[in-house]
Parts: structure tokens; sequence; C-alpha cells
């Protein structure tokens, strides 16, 4: 799990992700990003309802993903809002091919150091 420092938690945050933020896309996932005036990066994951109604899979996909930008997050540069949000092609995604994903979609939005 993140840190609280490295997690997005308010709504106003999430609302100005969704209005002024960027976005890029795989086929598993939708990056929306946003730069914020900390030193530090802070990321989200999203998986609605609309991947799937059983709770335990949306979980699953939220856990795998969230484990994936902790073990990448010395990678991210500072100073960006991070929203990851997962398609229905995730839950039978490998943990490998999802890693693949995050990492393509950090480099496309140049937000690597």
């Amino acid at each position: 799990m993140l840190k609280a420092t490295q997690r997005l938690s308010r709504a106003r945050d999430f609302k100005k992700i969704n209005s002024a933020g960027r976005s890029c896309y795989s086929p598993f996932l939708k990056l929306k990003f946003v730069a914020n005036n900390l030193p530090v990066a802070r990321c989200a994951v999203v998986v609605s309802t609309r991947v799937s109604k059983k709770a335990t899979v949306r979980n699953r996909v939220k856990r795998r993903l969230a484990e994936i930008i902790r073990l990448n997050f010395a990678e991210i540069k500072p100073g960006a809002d991070l929203v990851f949000y997962a398609s229905g092609r995730a839950i039978d995604a490998e943990f490998g091919e999802l890693e693949n994903q995050v990492g393509g979609l950090l480099a496309k939005a140049r937000l690597l150091k």
C-alpha cells in the first residue's frame, strides 16, 4: 500500500484531475494526470462497477495496480497527481502485463525520471 502522503483521497483532487487533467490510454488502463505544487507525486487507482459487479474482483485488480505503483514509485517524477482507471480487460491480465501497461503509460505521459 502507498503511504498516506503518496495517495489521493480528497474529492476536490479528483475533480481537478477530471476537469483539467490530461489522459493517456492503454488496452487495460487509462491514466489521467495533472501537475501539483507538491514535492511528491500522488496516485490513486479506480476500478468501477462497470469493470465487475463483484467487489472481490474489483479489489483484486486494485490491489495489483497499487502494488505495481508502489514498487515503481521511485521512478515517478514528483509534482504530479495521477489516477489510474482500470478497464474490463484488466481482470484477466497477468501481473507482468499490468506492470508493462503501467510503465508504458508513465513513459507515454513523460512522468518517469
